[in-house]
């Protein structure tokens, strides 16, 4: 079908929207007047809910009167007509609508009339933001909605009221425009389920926002989908209140946080200068920003971040770099980093005025202190704790002869000082601080201070409970260019936030790779050689014994760690077990000279011996007893610097012990087990270390066949080192079960156990449709059950024969319900006597083989019901007729009535005149809606269940007609009478007015069961009034109606002295009768000779009698001009008037 034709099509899949979509529109405006629409197509025929809407939307009333139980097809014209007055007098244009196109129920003008109205009381009406602009006052209501929308979702192209709104995401911008944090995820939603994303924003506005749901989400996603529809839905968007409660969440996006300033440009900032720059935070929702700035050595400082509190929610930043070099400005919002974070800034030198800079000290004096030097933690800036042991070297080889002093001061004065001479001219020192505080440690060498003495150091408080440690040989030494390793690894599990910095003669790249389980690789590259302070910190606090001082050496020759292996299933992820070696190899054969170094330690913090055996040959071998079974880290190291894949993290089971290995349960009981009985064991593992379960389960020869065959079995490993086996014997005889643990038999391996028998088939019972002596029909299919739940358990087997060859039946299907009951399916091919054989666990059940008596196949398009009309009258016996000849199968007929009230009806199916004919006979007994159930054979007839009415019997004789209409009346006055129905029951009332013309004939419900009737005959003469309740006259129909003319000129008598003489100036009198001449108008007329009228006055007694009275102004001639109905009566000449004088 061409796209066109399709779309025009009556079941145009858009049509069935819109009318769905506008049917919803127009019961959410009828709900508070308790009404609904169920079919808009014809719902709206007599009036009622359509004015019902109209007024609900315009909250104004009719402006006149309508019938309230429009009967007659005329009043529902009517009705319709009063709504669409209303509409025109409200200024609401329609186009080709009229009141006969609503009562017929033409589709395609309702939807348009339903769609006016959405236009102007949802669409055009509503003061949206906007209404102050006087330009979106001059805009189509299509083109104010969609600028709306486009007001509120900036940043969606939206365009259209179709296909922009199908992925769903856009309805969800829009909730959340609306609602911020209603829908606050909306642009994550998956693009590829439409219908999903739809609900879920419809259903927040429905409940959140009060928009009901006019059309579906399957429908507003639908490619099909007409923009009215769309717009239906859209438009109650404007005027949304959220609703107290609303579970609203905060959007998140941290992408969509900027920051820009030039604290953050890659050049032109400057050391010792401040660096400012600013972070917009309004797009990506509610957070704290934080700014991280790191320096080119490592160093991590906290910037300055204020909150400006202003509409774009932005921060101001501030920092001073103290170094040159680039520094790494890390911007997170919300603990996450914003868009293009971090940041790389290139410090560059101050431009400082260098006459002004001088020089001093012992260390520009000729026998200056150079050779002399200082290192260790005790001398660091900070990272020293209270109740830690600070320790430091002196290096005064080459100095020459001098003598050195070392005095550290605290908060509390000099501290005690442990010297230790340490030979080759370095000399060691400890200090134990016990407060807090600033300390100064001054050396000097002959009197002098060497070089950055006296060192100040900020001792902290004391350590309290680790998170983290740290260790490995990159925290002891290293190698300039090579990396330097070690692990950190979290104590509990809230590590909290973990930073590193590395402070030398060089900078250091750090690297940190998370492991994912609790630890991590860090790795730092010295470019010099020297001593390097290894900070590690947790929340931005030293961790115990940080800094790690690492002495970095220049790389020797021929020195390659990166060539040294390390192999052996002592470094294997798995398969080591406690107390015993774990062993590996080490192989350095291409790695130079250097010293190997092994460190191994538990995940408690606990170093692990280790042993190393030089083979003489390059290689080493080297092992570790774990005493935990808990993984252990083994950190192999040449020359100070981590082989390859160093650290290795190794998991130590707990070893494997076969012998504790526990099997018990009934599935290993020597009795009582029986065939086709599930049952189960369990295997204990819990004291037998690491291994593998292994399950085999094989039942003797003679079981299931010839030969031994394995059982079918499922493993359940469940949390506490326990095995679940289950498996089911599939018959009675001996079993055996084997059990390994780790590859080895367990103690009780093998178990033999004993299976008896577990069916008794006289116990199994058969019964159902399947299996009748009638009633199974050929090609038709059917069923029985067998109930097996008292005969134990055995093996379920049926078959089919039948008296002619070939099979008997076709798709048989036995299905198992796991509850010792089975339904067995099939489908007879033969007709007549088929024998059913069943038989469990190999034995015959009781009544096997039954034999089914298989009837020709039925054919209920031969069923006709006839004499079952859609109306009958309550009270009196009703009866129809099924006739069945032709539909084979065994003739059942059989009928159920249900009434109004839901309860079932009597009712006799007897045999009719024919052998396949049968007679339902039945007798209604309250008013209201029936549903006739026939069935044949127990299946229902086409048709069935059939509808009907029962009203109470008519009788037009209670009808009663009276008015002086049915007697006659006047040519082209009203004729009126009223019609009296009460007590008639239900019917039609027609009317009918006969005679010399067609007179226009009204009918007004008065809704208490009359009726009043107006008609107008426009001419005189005999007319028959017939009036007709259920197609039947009632009593005087028809009625014999005179009508008369309505008046008679001649009939018209005039008298009195006015219309003989008068005198000027003074009242003239005369009499005009019009009693006889039936009703018309009467006028007079008095003009003098020249044409000036006399002023008449008419006075009307009431009794068809008038008095004339007129003043003649001056004397002359005057005619009298009596006219009635417009026919002259009397023309008179008067006199000449004399005057008074005269």
């Amino acid at each position: 079908m061409p796209a066109t034709e399709k779309d025009l099509a009556e079941d145009a899949p858009w049509k069935k929207i819109q009318q769905n979509t506008f049917t919803r529109w127009c019961n959410e405006h009828l709900k508070c007047v308790s009404k609904r629409i169920a079919n808009l197509q014809t719902d709206l025929s007599d009036g009622l809910r359509l004015i019902a809407l109209l007024e609900v939307l315009s909250q104004k009333k009719m402006h006149r009167k309508h019938n309230q139980r429009p009967t007659f097809r005329q009043m529902q014209l009517e009705n319709v007509s009063v709504a669409l007055e209303f509409l025109d007098r409200e200024n609401i244009k329609l186009v080709s609508i009229d009141s006969k196109a609503i009562v017929d129920g033409n589709l395609k003008l309702i939807l348009g009339l339903i769609w006016t109205l959405i236009l102007h009381y949802s669409i055009s009406m509503p003061m949206w933001d906007e209404e102050e602009d006087e330009e979106a006052k001059k805009q189509t209501p299509k083109q104010r909605l969609l600028g709306w929308i486009q007001n509120k979702l900036p940043q969606l192209p939206i365009t259209n009221f179709s296909r922009d709104w199908q992925s769903g995401r856009a309805l969800g911008a829009l909730v959340d425009s609306c609602a911020p944090g209603l829908c606050p995820d909306w642009d994550s939603w998956d693009a590829s389920k439409p219908v999903n994303n739809a609900r879920e924003a419809m259903q927040q506005a429905d409940d959140w926002l009060g928009i009901p749901q006019v059309i579906t989400p399957e429908e507003i996603v639908d490619p099909n989908v007409d923009e009215h529809s769309v717009m239906t839905y859209l438009s109650q968007f404007p005027k949304a209140k959220l609703k107290p409660g609303a579970p609203l969440r905060p959007k998140l996006n941290p992408k969509k946080a900027r920051a820009y300033g030039p604290g953050i440009e890659p050049t032109g900032n400057m050391v010792k200068k401040r660096a400012e720059f600013t972070v917009e935070t309004r797009s990506a929702g509610q957070g704290e920003v934080l700014v991280y700035v790191e320096d080119p050595a490592g160093h991590q400082e906290e910037a300055k971040v204020t909150a400006n509190n202003d509409k774009n929610r932005t921060f101001s930043v501030w920092y001073v770099p103290e170094v040159t070099g680039t520094h790494k400005v890390t911007v997170l919002f919300a603990g996450q980093h914003i868009a293009k974070s971090p940041f790389e800034v290139y410090v560059d030198k101050s431009q400082g005025d260098a006459s002004k800079v001088t020089a001093q000290g012992p260390g520009l004096e000729p026998s200056g202190n150079i050779a002399c030097r200082a290192v260790g933690r005790g001398l660091q800036p900070k990272g020293v704790r209270v109740k830690e042991t600070a320790d430091f070297k002196v290096y005064t080889k080459g100095a020459g002869s001098g003598e050195l002093k070392v005095i550290v001061k605290g908060p509390k004065g000099e501290e005690r000082v442990k010297q230790k001479d340490l030979g080759d001219g370095v000399y060691g020192f400890e200090y134990y601080p016990t407060v807090p505080g600033t300390y100064t440690v001054t050396i000097t060498w002959g009197g002098q201070n060497i070089g950055r003495s006296p060192f100040e150091v900020k001792v902290g408080t004391e350590c309290g409970n680790q998170k983290v440690r740290a260790w490995g040989p990159g925290l002891e030494g290293g190698v300039v260019g090579k990396s330097a390793d070690f692990v950190v690894e979290a104590i509990g599990d809230d590590v909290g936030t973990l930073g590193f910095s590395v402070e030398g003669p060089s900078q250091a790249k750090i690297e940190c790779d998370d492991k994912g389980d609790g630890s991590c690789d860090v790795r730092y590259w010295p470019q010099e050689a020297g001593e390097y302070a290894v900070h590690v910190l947790c929340n931005s606090e030293d961790i115990r014994l940080s800094p790690f001082m690492a002495d970095i050496r220049e790389a020797p020759q021929d020195f390659h760690p990166d060539r040294v292996k390390a192999r052996g299933p002592g470094l294997e992820k798995t398969g080591v077990a406690v107390n015993k070696p774990a062993e590996f190899t080490v192989d350095a054969k291409l790695g130079g000279k250097a010293p190997l170094r092994v460190q191994v330690q538990d995940n408690e913090g606990c170093p692990v011996e280790a042993s190393v055996k030089d083979n003489g040959n390059g290689t080493y071998s080297c092992s570790y007893v774990p005493r935990k079974p808990v993984k252990h880290t083994a950190m192999v190291s040449w020359g100070g610097v981590s082989i390859p894949n160093s650290p290795f993290r190794v998991n130590v089971g707990a070893g494997s012990h076969p012998n504790k290995v526990k099997v018990y349960g009934p599935g290993v009981a020597k009795t009582g087990l029986k065939a086709h009985e599930p049952t189960y064991f369990t295997v204990d593992c819990t004291e037998a270390g690491q291994g593998d379960v292994s399950i085999g389960i094989k039942c003797a020869p003679g079981v299931v066949g010839p030969a031994e065959a394995d059982i079918d079995f499922d493993i359940i490993r469940n949390d506490n080192d326990t095995f679940t086996v289950k498996y089911t014997p599939r018959g009675a005889g001996s079993y055996t079960i084997m059990v390994l643990f780790a590859d080895q038999a367990t103690p009780t391996s093998p178990i033999r156990v004993k299976v008896e028998p577990s069916h008794d088939a006289s116990k199994v019972k058969a019964e159902g449709p399947g299996l009748s002596r009638t009633g199974v029909e050929l090609g038709k299919p059917t069923h029985f059950t067998v109930n097996a739940k008292a005969a134990g358990k055995g093996k379920l087997d049926v078959q089919f024969s039948g008296t002619a060859k070939g099979e008997a039946v076709r798709d048989v299907d036995i299905i198992d319900h796991h509850d010792n009951t089975y339904t067995v399916k099939y489908t007879p091919i033969q007709q007549g006597p088929v024998g059913v054989n069943v038989t469990y666990g190999g034995d015959p059940i009781p009544k096997s083989p039954f034999s089914v008596g298989v009837s020709p196949s039925l054919d209920l398009s031969k069923i006709k019901v006839s004499g079952l009309g859609e109306k009958v009258d309550v009270g009196k016996d009703q009866e129809f007729t099924v006739k069945s000849k032709g539909a084979g199968g065994q003739g059942k007929v059989a009928s159920k009535i249900v009434g109004p009230s839901g309860a079932s009806v009597p009712c006799k199916v007897e045999p009719g005149l024919g052998a396949d004919n049968s007679v339902v006979r039945f007798v209604p007994r309250e008013e209201g809606s029936y549903e006739v159930e026939v069935t044949y054979d127990g299946v229902p007839v086409p048709g069935s269940p059939f509808p009907l009415e029962a009203v109470p019997p008519t009788k037009p004789s209670k009808v009663k007609a009276f008015g002086p209409g049915l007697q006659g009346g006047s040519a082209g006055s009203p004729a009126r009478f009223t019609i009296d129905t009460k007590g008639a029951g239900t019917g039609g009332l027609g009317l009918t007015v006969e005679g010399p013309c067609e007179a226009q004939l009204e009918c007004l419900d008065n809704g208490d069961g009359t009726c009043s009737v107006s008609y107008v005959p426009t001419e005189p003469g005999d007319y028959n009034i017939n009036i007709l309740f259920a197609d039947t006259h009632i009593p005087g129909s028809p009625f014999k109606a005179h009508v008369v003319p309505c008046f008679d000129a001649s009939k018209v008598k005039c008298s009195g002295p006015g219309l003989e003489r008068a005198t000027a100036g003074e009242a003239g009198q005369f009499h005009v009768d019009c009693s006889s001449a039936g009703s018309a108008e009467l006028t007079i007329e008095i003009r003098s000779e020249a044409g000036l009228p006399a002023e008449v006055h008419i006075q009307d007694h009431g009794d068809g009698t008038h008095t004339i009275t007129y003043i003649p102004l001056c004397p002359g001639s005057y005619t009298v001009t009596i006219k009635y109905g417009g026919q002259p009566v009397h023309d008179h000449l008067l006199a000449p008037f004399p005057s008074r004088e005269e």
